[in-house]
């Protein structure tokens, strides 16, 4: 467990590590926000291309050979000083990190699942998404210094290199159950087709897609909106994104305890469902006031408070089957990448055309309620491990 977390935290370092330094990078190319936001977006682009096909390599392909490929590709941001006058280059190693993710996550699934006993799941769920959120959380706190001691790309250099660490260490010493299963094309489209057209599945997406779209839009403008409009110092603005993702650390870690003591998830989606918008609102209205802490500090609570739950309903709707697990959670980073690639994209589009940051912002707040509004709609899982059949997928048969 402590490999996964540590390639988990070497990605989140690299995963919006754009958003504290984006004037920097502005700057260097001369380019406008709509063009920055790519650099966050294109990760999540990536996810939407790649998501389920990388979900069908799981019983086809070892997951120790999955997750070393993703943890390879996670350390292409350690080329980031040869982009110092090419931005489609930096681009490009923007895409390949995204790639690199995509294999590792649903791969992580499945691999708990061989791991831990089901009644273990959520915390170590919980510990999964801290080290990652960890990972974002000191990104954001030391982006913006070590940018300015020894440049954007070196900084951007030095967080590749630990994915390459992670990688390393896992090819020598990670261990998974090497047996695969070899499904025939068709018969893996159907059981994909049937993974899909359940209302959890769409559910379990839509609940996560809100609280991402306002995630990966503070972390990728709330520093450059602090920095322009109330003129908050880049270093001071990344310290409060640090403090938004620790918050988030500390809030999973509850989540976790609690979740694996209780048989209930849904009120881990409702009650930082409700919260969330609110929060996010206030992130930005309370940017000239003392209060702008606890704002952040709140959206922080319930941008990541809910995930050990949800991440762990997939394993209690198909418990025996694997492959569906991966499935459902690549079916939630593709709307997540769909909604993580617009939102920067569309935040930094209405600003350049408005001149102010505030419709946009307002706007993710907003959407980031789908995470609540899931959550009353979404069935309850924890109490109802010993039905034999879930959601009409067909073959989930239960202990």
């Amino acid at each position: 467990m402590g490999l996964v977390a540590f390639l988990g935290f070497s990605s989140g370092l690299s995963l919006f590590t754009i958003g504290p330094i984006a004037p920097l990078i502005i700057d260097d190319y001369g380019i406008n926000n709509s063009t920055a936001s790519l650099l966050t977006g294109l990760v999540f682009l990536v996810h939407v291309a790649f998501a389920i096909p990388a979900s069908l390599l799981v019983g086809r392909v070892g997951l120790k050979k999955l997750i070393a490929a993703g943890a390879l590709l996670n350390a292409a941001p350690l080329l980031s000083f040869l982009a110092t006058d090419s931005f489609l280059f930096l681009l490009a190693l923007r895409g390949v990190f995204g790639l690199g993710f995509i294999l590792f996550f649903p791969a992580s699934g499945p691999l708990f699942m061989q791991w831990f006993r089901s009644k273990e799941l959520p915390l170590v769920n919980g510990v999964f998404v801290a080290s990652v959120s960890l990972g974002i959380a000191a990104s954001a706190v030391s982006v913006a210094p070590l940018a300015e001691a020894i440049g954007w790309e070196a900084a951007l250099s030095a967080f590749g290199a630990l994915s390459l660490v992670g990688a390393v260490f896992w090819l020598a010493l990670g261990k998974a159950q090497t047996g695969h299963t070899e499904i025939e094309s068709h018969a893996v489209m159907k059981r994909l087709w049937a993974v899909l057209r359940t209302r959890s599945t769409f559910l379990v997406a839509a609940a996560d897609a809100g609280p991402l779209a306002l995630l990966s839009v503070a972390l990728a403008w709330l520093p450059t909106f602090y920095y322009e409009a109330h003129g908050i110092s880049l270093t001071e603005g990344g310290v409060l994104m640090g403090i938004f993702s620790i918050a988030g650390v500390l809030a999973l870690v509850l989540a976790s305890l609690l979740a694996s003591r209780t048989r209930r998830r849904r009120p881990y989606l409702i009650i930082p469902g409700i919260l969330i918008g609110f929060a996010g609102f206030g992130a930005f209205l309370l940017a000239d006031s003392i209060a702008v802490y606890f704002a952040v500090v709140a959206m922080g609570f319930a941008c990541w408070f809910y995930l050990p739950a949800l991440l762990t309903i997939p394993m209690e709707l198909t418990p025996h089957d694997p492959g569906r697990v991966s499935m459902i959670f690549a079916t939630l980073m593709t709307v997540g990448g769909v909604v993580g690639f617009l939102a920067p994209l569309i935040v930094g589009g209405i600003t350049d055309l408005t001149g102010s940051f505030l419709p946009g912002l307002a706007l993710a707040s907003a959407i980031a309620w789908s995470l609540g509004i899931a959550g009353f709609l979404l069935p309850e899982t924890g109490v109802a491990l010993s039905t034999p059949k879930r959601d009409g997928l067909p073959g989930s048969n239960s202990s």
